[in-house]
């Protein structure tokens, strides 16, 4: 039986005739004489109403799902809807007393199963003056058991690591820590919220064990170097907000002052959740911002705020002036004839993997990092003169489309292939091996699936780069600003370094990515030797590969990897199991905690109608054009559904500066980034949409 398969009429008076009417619409549609009539009392006006699952529906996960509204309505949850009223709450069967709000609801639930003999049930309920009604309660179909012995296990590690994780460090500020799986390098949308062994490992040996500090010390922040940023729970990644808030405050600043900013940023997170894939547009300052001084006097006082931002103003100066990025852009350079010797060289894969990977680390992810810092504090400065209304948003429209993008030059190139303007290996060694998710050697690279992603039948449209135009008046405003402000700097300089690093960081991007897909093709290369599946190459770490540069002993190797495989296909298929908060305030959190709910970030101002389309790897990328694409989580790999026409894009992990957004803002192209799992939920069965970026709402038609 399953909820909307068969007719149901409610609030109906109890009168003979009325009742006779409406039975006899049922009994039309019955099959046989087997089938049965429901008649239930009417509850209206009720505090909450909604769905118990009482456990995963699609892994059998031993957790309650508390699907909820405070509309008034008993029906509106089952009937598939969604609204700001709608609840999303996660409780461990283990741990099912931490939620006093529904710990009579869950006791009357548990003895429900036990009359059944059943825990997997579906269940509708509703409150009402305290008192719990029970509407419906149906079986699941069947899933073979999982190990929750396993699971609560892992799960109480996960609680102790997380208390040890909070404990005051003697080496940052802040008594204790929060952890968010989309803050600050966005882990949960460049290699998903429960990525495999080899994405997570190489991302952390990349990025988040070492060279995310580096380049924030040698930028003029904090060292906070030999702290890693991300931590793995359960599989899934989660950056240490503290520390990620230290390394964005200048070096130098007074240590009260710095423990007083770490303590307040640690309080808005806390007091709005919802914001922890925005901590450098609505936590914390990491740069010269306009608003600095008004803002930070909310929590320091008048000689401490002006500390903190005249800090704050050198720092971004210097970055600004020094011509930091053409350090940045010669380091990039020799990654690129580094990786052509290890390429053209007779080393074996292990010794090419290891080289590759430290000189992407030094001459790759360094600087694109660096490259993305002044991206950023471009980007800040350029929003807070729209704040100003110095600039409005077709200023900053006009701004970025101004710049020769990575993904207009894809475009670009692509409509000269198809005009024989250039040869397809000219085209692939450009951009052959770019990927949708970076970090997973099981997804194919454009020169692997080029049919695929770029179909004969799509019709490719030269793109010209726009000119940016803007009047002197408000160029001398931006001027003006800078002055009073005491910023040696004039609107040229800017809009100078602006338009670089903005260019830089997408151009950065693309060429550290070829490290990456060269450490794939060696990896798949040595697995084809030691007869080792592309696909399960997923399940090893990058460490280990590293760890054997001193020992090229295949036979020997040969039976680690396997080991280690057949060892984390089987933690995998574990820690799928395991549900956790995209946010994560205590160690209790793991067992109970409410789904957070999002503020997309609308790009553009435009209000669009269109159909959408959920993107699928196996479909027709032709249908794609005019459409709203609906995707997960998007990196430079996706940049050719910008070829396809698409009319705007929705995801579900991202944030205000991530790649897609910036793509976004760069084509002008409306969408919402970051929607968050209960939006996502929504739009992947719906048909058409319209988004109003300009108002910062949607509306699902049908």
């Amino acid at each position: 039986l399953y909820t909307g398969k068969y007719d149901s009429f409610f609030d109906i008076k109890c009168e003979p005739k009325i009742l006779e009417k409406f039975i006899n619409l049922v009994i039309k549609k019955f099959n046989n004489n087997n089938d049965q009539i429901l008649i239930q009392e009417y509850i209206n006006d009720v505090d909450k109403a909604g769905v118990v699952f009482t456990r995963n529906l699609n892994n059998n996960a031993p957790y309650y799902y508390i699907n909820y509204d405070k509309s008034g309505k008993t029906n509106f949850i089952t009937s598939g809807k969604n609204s700001k009223s709608t609840q999303f709450v996660t409780i461990s069967r283990f741990k099912t007393n931490i939620n006093t709000n529904f710990k009579k609801l869950l006791n009357i639930i548990q003895g429900i199963e036990k009359i059944f003999s059943n825990d997997r049930l579906d269940i509708e309920f509703c409150i009402k003056n305290n008192k719990i009604y029970i509407f419906q309660c149906r079986p699941l179909y069947f899933l073979s058991k999982s190990n929750d012995k396993e699971i609560k296990s892992m799960l109480i590690n996960i609680e102790k690591k997380i208390k040890k994780i909070a404990l005051k460090n003697p080496f940052i500020s802040g008594n204790t820590t929060y952890l968010s799986n989309m803050a600050d390098w966005n882990p949960a949308e460049m290699i998903g919220s429960k990525p495999k062994t080899l994405q997570s490992s190489l991302y952390a040996e990349l990025i988040t064990d070492n060279v995310w500090a580096k380049q924030r010390h040698d930028y003029g922040y904090r060292n906070v170097l030999d702290q890693p940023l991300m931590f793995n729970l359960g599989g899934s990644p989660y950056i240490d907000l503290r520390l990620d808030l230290n390394s964005f405050i200048p070096k130098n600043l007074p240590s009260k002052i710095v423990e007083k900013i770490v303590t307040e940023s640690l309080k808005k997170i806390k007091k709005k959740p919802y914001l922890h894939d925005k901590i450098e547009f609505d936590i914390i300052d990491t740069c010269f911002n306009i608003e600095n001084v008004k803002k930070n006097n909310k929590f320091l006082n008048k000689k401490n705020s002006k500390i903190y931002t005249n800090a704050l103003n050198k720092l971004s100066l210097e970055i600004i002036k020094k011509n930091i990025l053409d350090k940045e852009k010669a380091k990039i350079e020799i990654l690129q004839r580094k990786f052509l010797k290890i390429k053209k060289s007779k080393l074996s894969e292990i010794q090419k993997i290891y080289l590759l990977v430290q000189n992407c680390k030094n001459y790759g992810t360094l600087p694109f990092s660096g490259a993305a810092r002044c991206a950023f504090i471009a980007t800040k400065i350029l929003k807070s003169f729209k704040e100003l209304k110095i600039f409005d948003q077709n200023d900053l429209e006009n701004f970025y489309s101004s710049i020769k993008s990575v993904t207009n030059q894809i475009n670009n190139d692509l409509f000269r292939l198809r005009n024989k303007k250039i040869k397809k290996n000219k085209f692939l060694e450009k951009y052959g091996h770019l990927r949708p998710s970076s970090y997973s050697i099981s997804s194919l690279n454009y020169k692997e699936n080029f049919s695929k992603y770029f179909p004969n039948k799509l019709i490719i449209k030269k793109q010209n780069i726009k000119k940016f135009k803007i009047s002197k008046n408000k160029l001398l405003k931006v001027d003006n600003i800078f002055k009073k402000n005491k910023i040696n700097l004039n609107n040229k300089q800017f809009l100078n370094f602006a338009r670089s690093s903005i260019y830089s960081r997408e151009k950065f991007k693309l060429i550290f990515t070829k490290s990456i897909n060269l450490i794939f093709e060696n990896l798949i290369s040595l697995g084809k030797e030691i007869n080792i599946k592309r696909e399960d190459l997923e399940f090893i770490s990058i460490q280990t590969i590293l760890k054997s540069y001193n020992n090229v002993n295949l036979i020997k190797l040969k039976k680690v990897l396997i080991n280690e495989i057949n060892e984390n296909k089987k933690n995998f298929k574990s820690l799928n199991l395991i549900d956790l908060p995209d946010i994560i305030f205590k160690p209790e959190d793991i067992y109970n905690f409410h789904k957070t709910k999002n503020k997309p970030n609308y790009i553009t101002e435009k209000n669009i109608v269109a159909k959408c389309i959920l993107y699928n790897d196996s479909k027709n990328k032709a249908q794609l054009k005019n459409k709203i694409i609906v995707i997960n989580s998007a990196d430079p790999g996706y940049d050719f559904l910008f070829t396809h026409n698409i009319k705007g894009l929705i995801t579900k992990y991202g944030g205000a500066n991530s790649h897609m957004s910036i793509r976004c803002l760069e084509l002008g192209i409306p969408a919402m980034i970051g929607v968050g799992e209960d939006m996502y939920n929504e739009f992947i069965t719906s048909n058409t949409i319209n988004i109003d970026c300009l108002n910062k709402t949607y509306k699902i038609i049908n």
